[in-house]
Formats: structure tokens, C-alpha cells, sequence
């Protein structure tokens, strides 16, 4: 084979590979971006619940205190 086909058919298969790389790692910066929506959801709502927690561990202490 001539040495010329065969660097540009060297040079199509890498083109290829790096196509493939930089749609796969598209594809990865989208799932990692679906992922932090989805833990910072996760986190406000835990907040949400321990805040909540909390002022239902105060108002039952503050009604204890009252009863006694």
C-alpha cells in the first residue's frame, strides 16, 4: 500500500477516535450536570427536614416547660 494512503487512512481513524472521545465526554459533562441537580435537591430538602425537626424538637421542649 502506498505510504501516503495508508497516513491518511491512519489520520481518518484517529479522527474518528477523537470524535468518539469528545461525544462521549459530552455525554458524561450531561449526566454529571443531571446528577448535581439532582443532589442539590437532595440537600435542600435533608436542610428542609432537619430545620424542621428542629423547631418541632423547640416548640415541644418550650410546651413541656409550660406543662410543668
Amino acid at each position: 500500500m502506498d505510504p501516503d494512503k495508508e497516513i491518511l487512512l491512519a489520520l481518518g481513524r484517529l479522527e474518528g477516535k477523537v470524535d468518539a472521545l469528545i461525544s462521549q465526554h459530552q455525554r458524561i459533562q450531561s449526566d454529571v450536570g443531571d446528577l448535581d441537580k439532582r443532589i442539590r435537591t437532595l440537600e435542600g430538602s435533608k436542610a428542609f427536614l432537619v430545620g424542621a425537626c428542629g423547631v418541632v424538637a423547640t416548640v415541644a421542649s418550650y410546651l413541656v416547660t409550660l406543662l410543668n
